[in-house]
């Protein structure tokens, strides 16, 4: 039987203490009893020390990509393994984790047949994606996406959206050392053995409104891009004094002549995804 704590994040828009309660009821099933739930923001995410003093071996973190990004960046350094839950907008960590499987099957399957894994992550200065990062003006929809996250209707229509049009179109591009093409953002992401890059295109309105669209879908990595190929490290170029960035969807700044690089996450993740071995998931 292992130790298990529960990270939740009941600022979300999306936080239910039905879901909650079902969750811890799904892993007493499944012989992985919760042992605490860490409610943040309330609650300091757990430090290493402290996971180790409980003697924790698997961290559980029900949230979105950036409530998750930073309950890693807490938790580095321990080494217990974490199962990551689709509890948030996006969800992209989860998925590629566990495909688009519910929290019930993905709890029952870390319990009879777990599997770990390492990630490769992307580093910029001190951050750590594990999803991906986008630098350059088009940072400004995570504004549009968290007003309507919110519902604050009137500030996304008179606000947030005429600012990132403005910004998708008019502001300072950016791109990468050794090529002289400029985007409104570029996306780079981590894979097995480079960073995926590519570069958002805005250069008409149609464009632009498909980011939006993107945004507030879900998946800004749906938005009109261009493959950039693939590289170990990559350095930022830019006009502008600083870079927007986004970290697994959370804002940040770094400033042109930073460089991306691949690296490997400090953590060892459960992985459930189908694999062609393995047997049909419980219900």
């Amino acid at each position: 039987m292992t130790t298990t704590w529960l990270i939740v994040n009941e600022a979300s828009g999306s936080y239910d203490a039905d879901v909650i309660a079902d969750l811890v009821n799904r892993f007493a099933q499944s012989d992985q009893p919760v042992d605490r739930i860490v409610r943040c923001p309330d609650e300091d995410l757990p430090t290493p020390a402290e996971l180790d003093a409980a003697g924790v071996d698997t961290l559980t973190i029900y949230a979105g990509d950036g409530t998750t990004n930073s309950a890693l960046k807490a938790a580095a350094g321990w080494g217990g393994d974490v199962l990551i839950l689709p509890g948030g907008t996006m969800n992209l960590l989860a998925r590629a984790l566990h495909g688009e499987q519910s929290c019930n099957v993905i709890i029952a399957e870390a319990g009879r047949n777990r599997r770990t894994r390492q990630l490769n992550t992307v580093e910029i200065g001190d951050s750590i994606a594990y999803v991906g990062v986008i630098a350059g003006p088009t940072t400004s929809w995570a504004q549009v996406r968290e007003n309507a996250r919110h519902s604050e209707l009137a500030d996304l229509v008179f606000n947030a959206i005429p600012a990132a049009i403005s910004d998708s179109l008019g502001g300072p591009e950016v791109g990468v050392e050794g090529s002289e093409d400029r985007f409104p953002a570029i996306f780079a992401a981590p894979r097995d053995n480079a960073m995926a890059l590519c570069g958002f295109t805005a250069s008409s309105i149609g464009e632009v409104m498909a980011h939006a669209s993107a945004w507030l879908n879900g998946d800004f990595r749906e938005g009109p891009r261009v493959d950039l190929g693939s590289a170990v490290t990559a350095t930022l170029t830019s006009e502008a004094d600083t870079i927007g960035l986004l970290i697994d969807g959370e804002p940040a700044e770094c400033r042109p002549g930073d460089t991306l690089r691949l690296a490997r996450a400090p953590h060892r993740f459960i992985e459930t995804r189908p694999t062609k071995d393995s047997p049909p998931p419980a219900p």
